[in-house]
């Protein structure tokens, strides 16, 4: 007859340490990746306030003169007097209006704080530059930045040119 041999306390006891060091990394790898999780969301919450408002402003026209006075000066970058986002007496209606304009907790363009983006902020920055055949003279730079509450910044750019139909 042979001999059975089983296995020893020590080698139980190598055993459960083994596995609890494995099991124990991957919760930890785990947790980590479930407190991240939320991040992502907050990512693209933020490209999608940086988005709405390089939309909102690729809707006005660029024009040379100021539509609310035609026979004016041409058009100067920032917002004329009395003209804001939420057009209360004159709205933006150029892309240059926006230089400068900024805002902490997301508004939407009629002025009304948009739920739940109170800890979210953009800011917008228009220059003058030229690209290609545009002269500087009629070419505009616009960088949007949007800022979550994590405070990772988001930056888009969009260029518009100017040009008479």
């Amino acid at each position: 007859m042979r001999a059975q041999r089983g296995t020893s306390l020590v080698e139980v006891i190598i055993f459960v340490v083994i596995v609890s060091i494995a099991v124990v990394s991957v919760v930890s790898a785990l947790s980590l990746a479930v407190r991240q999780s939320g991040d992502p969301l907050l990512q693209r919450q933020t490209l999608a306030i940086a988005e709405s408002l390089i939309q909102e402003i690729d809707s006005q026209p660029y024009a040379q003169k100021d539509p609310y006075n035609p026979t004016g000066p041409d058009d100067a970058i920032g917002p004329e007097t009395g003209e804001t986002r939420a057009g209360s007496p004159l709205p933006f209606d150029n892309p240059n209006d926006y230089s400068g304009y900024s805002e902490t907790g997301i508004v939407a363009p009629d002025g009304t704080a948009v739920a739940g983006l109170g800890t979210y902020s953009a800011s917008v920055v228009a220059t003058q530059q030229s690209m290609g055949n545009v002269p500087t003279s009629d070419g505009l730079l616009l960088v949007v930045t949007a800022t979550g509450p994590d405070g990772q910044p988001v930056t888009l750019t969009t260029f518009r040119a100017r040009y008479a139909p």
